[in-house]
């Protein structure tokens, strides 16, 4: 990247890699683990395994073939339907899938060929997933946010340490520890249950990795647009409605949250880095 002053890992990468070239490498993966998602989606806040069975229709168990788990092109050919029973299956899997690889090419572009990328698109994976789950009507795991921030920081110390950016890294742990005590107090002193937004606390976590990350100069761009989101979630995503007819507009609005949310971010990012 140009405005990386130190000759580091990311500056010969830079030479080799476009940023076009990351862009659609990252939208390409996104729409693969857009897929992975919907099983985390739907599995997780019900207590099921994401591993054990393979996929499977929500109405008849028949388990879905390969052919019929290519990112959003099975769910249009099979126009929403399971091949076995025809029962409808729910817009919100290829609208999780086109979110993810919206986002995760909003940050190939915003960070072009930064070795943050994958540290970036995991936190990216997170929000889909929580805000997908509040969509369904569901109250977003802490452990998803957890386990996808944990994964995303691993991800990001590794690319401070590739460009020894450990002001970074401190940031990013500074963002998280916060994070960590907000969620920790809130709940022993019950702010957190008698919040609006008490359902979409685990969002925190992984916002608080990215700004950390991204240092002050970012925290209101990344507060604004996680308060919007947080408030649209909080509009659309407690309707209780059938697992398998979530609502198009709803779906559509908290994915464009996200969208937004994950755009801003990267591009701060990406000005910043």
């Amino acid at each position: 990247m140009a405005n990386i002053g130190s000759a580091g890992a990311t500056d010969l990468t830079a030479k080799i890699v476009t940023r076009g070239a990351v862009t659609v490498f990252a939208a390409v993966t996104g729409l693969v683990v857009g897929s992975f998602l919907n099983v985390v989606v739907y599995r997780v806040p019900r207590g099921l395994s994401v591993v054990k069975p393979p996929s499977f229709c929500p109405h008849c168990d028949t388990r879905v073939r390969p052919i019929d788990n290519v990112p959003v092109l099975s769910w249009l050919f099979l126009h929403g339907k399971c091949h076995q029973c025809r029962g409808r299956i729910s817009i919100r899997y290829p609208l999780v899938e086109l979110a993810t690889g919206l986002v995760f090419a909003a940050v190939g572009w915003g960070l072009g060929p930064h070795w943050a990328v994958p540290g970036f698109c995991v936190l990216a994976a997170t929000l889909v997933a929580l805000v997908a789950v509040e969509r369904d009507g569901l109250a977003p795991p802490l452990s998803v946010a957890v386990i996808g921030t944990a994964i995303a920081v691993a991800l990001l110390i590794a690319a401070g340490a590739a460009d020894h950016r450990w002001a970074h890294v401190v940031g990013l742990a500074i963002g998280v520890l916060a994070a960590i005590v907000v969620i920790i107090a809130g709940r022993r002193l019950h702010l957190v249950e008698a919040a609006p937004w008490k359902g979409s606390v685990p969002v925190v976590l992984p916002v608080a990795a990215a700004l950390g990350w991204l240092g002050p100069a970012y925290v209101a761009e990344g507060l604004a647009t996680t308060i919007v989101a947080l408030l649209v979630i909080r509009t659309f995503g407690r309707q209780r409605v059938p697992d398998h007819h979530p609502g198009v507009l709803g779906a559509a609005l908290a994915g464009g949250v996200v969208v937004a949310t994950i755009v801003a971010v990267a591009l701060g990012s990406g000005a910043g880095t």
